[in-house]
């Protein structure tokens, strides 16, 4: 059975549930990352509120950005009878979080599931992700792999946690609207500490690519200039909408300590030219690094990868909502917003 007619009005595909606004584009590595967290997140999220489970991640990247594909979630989310609306509901969650719910009442079952969470997530602890110390750099390449991979495990409890967070947070704004209570765009604790010139913990701001270092460790926070304040200004901080965000930026401080020393040892090994040629491989095939010898593809694989990637950077960020417009191949923001991106409002 089709979804209702909120569904139908969605748009192709939305990244707006976790990185809305202007964004750079990401790594070959670091948008098939993304993808495999989100799959992961997506599987968490959805066993928690009795929905089917994707087999396959319901996403598409384009411009080297992920998006969250809305005809994928809307065959997998599929009422399963009359009366039915827990799909309905959670589409709009997923696709748009701007939105306002059109349902009269959710399902009792995913009403009850999403009061358990959102109880649970506020009183929880979110932990801080610690990075462990890499394997030194002469160490068994697969082996080193397998710490980087058991790194990313290890992360991924508190990742799911924090991406249902964002579902449970979305589901509830959507039901404000519709009961006409004022619902503003919010910030991540972390940014609006910022924002307020509080103690803010630079780790968890960043681009999410572990390509680009963090605030913590890069020049790229921005200033705070007229424009990047207003951007803001009066925006209240939210307690789990924008906790993907910020602790997948922390997350993945942690996994590229572990990585880069990968990168490191396949260049003395003569896997790789230059370090930084690691985060042109997609994240399936990362563990290559630890061949014995350079797999013939690699070279052509990268060159091709990092030429994409250096265009992009010179072209505009596509929007947050794809509607398989033609304009959307120019895009319409601006490079230079992308530093202030984990300051972006979440709808």
């Amino acid at each position: 059975m089709d979804l209702g007619l909120e569904s139908r009005d969605l748009p192709k595909a939305s990244r707006t549930l976790l990185f809305p606004g202007p964004i750079a584009p990401l790594s070959h590595f670091g948008v098939t990352l993304l993808r495999h967290v989100l799959i992961t997140g997506l599987r968490a999220a959805f066993h928690h509120l009795g929905l089917p489970l994707p087999e396959q991640a319901p996403v598409r990247i384009y411009r080297l950005r992920l998006y969250l594909d809305t005809g994928a979630l809307r065959i997998l989310l599929q009422s399963r009878s009359e009366g039915d609306t827990e799909g309905d509901e959670v589409l709009g969650a997923l696709i748009d979080p701007a939105g306002c719910s059109r349902a009269a009442r959710s399902a009792s079952r995913l009403r009850g599931a999403l009061w358990f969470h959102r109880t649970r997530l506020r009183l929880g602890r979110f932990p801080a992700p610690q990075p462990a110390s890499p394997l030194p750099i002469h160490s068994d390449p697969a082996q080193m792999w397998r710490v980087t991979r058991q790194t990313l495990t290890e992360l991924l409890p508190t990742l799911c946690d924090a991406f249902l967070a964002e579902i449970v947070a979305s589901t509830t704004r959507r039901r404000q609207r519709f009961r006409g209570i004022p619902t503003p765009p919010c910030l991540g604790p972390e940014a609006w500490k910022w924002v307020e010139e509080k103690n803010a913990r630079l780790a968890f701001l960043g681009a999410p690519d572990p390509l680009v270092s963090s605030w913590e460790n890069s020049g790229t926070v921005p200033k705070r200039d007229k424009k990047t304040i207003s951007l803001v200004t009066k925006v209240p901080v939210h307690p789990l909408r924008g906790r993907f965000r910020e602790h997948y930026r922390a997350a993945l401080n942690a996994f590229r300590s572990q990585y880069e020393v990968l990168g490191e040892s396949a260049v003395r090994r003569n896997i790789l030219e230059r370090q930084s040629d690691a985060y042109f491989l997609p994240f399936d095939l990362a563990g290559d690094l630890a061949a014995p010898s350079r797999p013939a593809w690699l070279d052509d694989a990268i060159a091709s990868n990092r030429k994409e990637y250096e265009a992009l950077q010179s072209a505009p960020s596509p929007p947050e909502l794809l509607s398989g417009e033609p304009e959307e191949l120019t895009g319409s923001s601006a490079s230079e917003q992308w530093d202030a991106s984990p300051l972006y409002p979440m709808p």
